[in-house]
């Protein structure tokens, strides 16, 4: 049986050729197509992407244009896995970012998302990697996995 692993935002912005993840990316969405690992996304994922393009002055109209992108992307390598979001998620990753006042909302639910649900979750964000392992909640870092 493949291993399923969850990606967060920054796999959706490491779709882009120009970013520093995308050798990473493109090497996970690999293993994907051939079976070797299964890729969920974080349910929050895209909103979070999305308010971070509006956040960075990008127009509306662009922000479609770059969503549209990264789904043509994703359906290329068949990946249409969505974690659920449940009450249960949500009030977890309150609880953490009470605990971890550095955490973002959105990544507060990625981390809950991961525990969860027993995922590992792949991130190149050094903070989000030190709370997990505080929390002792698995997670992987882009080149140890792609």
């Amino acid at each position: 049986m493949r291993r399923r692993v969850l990606v967060e935002t920054d796999f959706l912005f490491g779709l882009n050729a120009r970013d520093k993840l995308y050798p990473y990316v493109t090497r996970l969405l690999e293993k994907h197509r051939k079976g070797e690992l299964m890729l969920s996304l974080s349910s929050v994922s895209s909103l979070e992407a999305t308010l971070v393009l509006l956040s960075r002055g990008f127009k509306a109209r662009m922000v479609i244009r770059i969503l549209r992108l990264m789904n043509t992307k994703l359906s290329e390598y068949n990946i249409d896995s969505y974690t659920p979001l449940s009450l249960k998620v949500i009030a977890e990753a309150l609880e953490l970012k009470e605990k971890y006042k550095q955490l973002t909302f959105f990544d507060s639910i990625h981390i809950a998302t991961a525990k969860t649900m027993g995922l590992p979750l792949v991130t190149s964000d050094k903070t989000l990697a030190r709370i997990m392992k505080a929390e002792s909640i698995e997670y992987l870092e882009y080149k140890d996995v792609a």
